[in-house]
């Protein structure tokens, strides 16, 4: 059920400001390991993500080492369609093994499950679920009466074997999207009780610090596109302000820092050679109203010849976002 992968760990030297940037840290995936009293991502990065990261940790001049390690992981994961429809997934070819469609009545449910590598078929009728966790329900049903797999000749698939080995993440999953949902019910009632305005937040990690979001009805719309954010995105919205440290932006605006709206932005540099390339800020410093910024090419860093007004400088990265 374990197959071993293998990945490229990156390992933050411990720090002050490594302390003070954790939560930036948190959204590359990188997050304090505490038997190892050291910051690294426990699991794969992808490469533009890391790219990103071994940028913000130079421009930040934070030290960092790498290696390559294997870990062992569950050969399966549960997708969820929606609260209704699973698939399962077979992680090291994405093959979609098994599907199951739970069908929620009046007076009882029903399960269909279809096993796709042996083509095999399971329909039948369950009794009221005890609890809002489909996945468990259906696995504690046929754990309870094994003679249905028989008689319906489901007993060569293995996927109660899998199930039974990946289904406590996915309804660990479950419950922190129930927290997550009752959050949010709360805090779009408390803005409309207030008369707060549809005004949620901004300076989120993951969007430009500028874009503004509003609530409108239940979704949440972007200033930045002008239209609605897709689920996911709501999510990542939803799982920053359910932090504590982050509940007192909810319906209020702040103000972006230097570092948050400038930092990492990627800006053309032109060379008296000629040769115009983009790179990006890694440090920022202001001098008697302006800003004064260095900029690396990857390789070396150097200061720029002139200093930019705050406005001047956020209309010019604007361009290579």
């Amino acid at each position: 059920m374990e197959y071993e992968s293998s990945y490229e760990e990156l390992i933050v030297e411990k720090s002050d400001k490594t302390y003070e940037l954790k939560d930036q840290l948190k959204t590359y995936g990188v997050h304090y390991n505490f038997d190892e009293k050291e910051y690294s991502n426990n699991s794969p990065i992808s490469e533009n993500v890391l790219e990103e990261l071994k940028w913000f940790l130079k421009s930040n001049d934070l030290k960092y080492t790498t290696k390559q390690v294997s870990k062992k992981t569950q050969n399966y994961k549960i997708l969820a369609i929606d609260k209704n429809n699973f698939l399962i997934e077979q992680v090291n070819n994405n093959l979609k093994c098994y599907y199951i469609n739970v069908y929620i009545g009046m007076d009882k449910n029903r399960v269909n499950i279809l096993d796709t590598r042996k083509s095999l078929h399971l329909s039948t009728d369950l009794a009221k679920f005890e609890t809002n966790d489909y996945l468990f329900e259906v696995l504690k049903y046929f754990t309870h009466n094994t003679e249905k797999l028989f008689t319906a000749k489901f007993d060569e698939s293995e996927l109660f074997t899998i199930l039974t080995n990946i289904i406590d993440t996915h309804s660990l999953q479950i419950s922190l999207e129930q927290k997550l949902q009752k959050f949010k019910f709360m805090v779009i009632k408390d803005l409309a009780s207030k008369n707060k305005g549809d005004f949620l937040c901004n300076c989120v990690p993951g969007f430009f610090p500028e874009t503004e979001f509003k609530i409108v009805g239940n979704k949440i719309l972007s200033s930045y596109t002008e239209n609605f954010i897709s689920p996911n995105q709501e999510k990542k919205i939803w799982k920053y302000l359910y932090k504590k440290e982050n509940r007192r932006h909810i319906g209020n605006r702040k103000e972006p820092s230097l570092f948050e709206l400038f930092k990492g932005a990627k800006i053309p540099i032109k060379e008296q050679t000629g040769n115009e390339y983009i790179g990006r800020i890694t440090a920022i410093k202001e001098i008697r109203g302006k800003l004064e910024i260095k900029i690396s090419n990857g390789i070396s860093e150097k200061v720029a010849p002139r200093l930019f007004e705050k406005e001047e400088l956020f209309d010019f990265i604007r361009q290579y976002r």
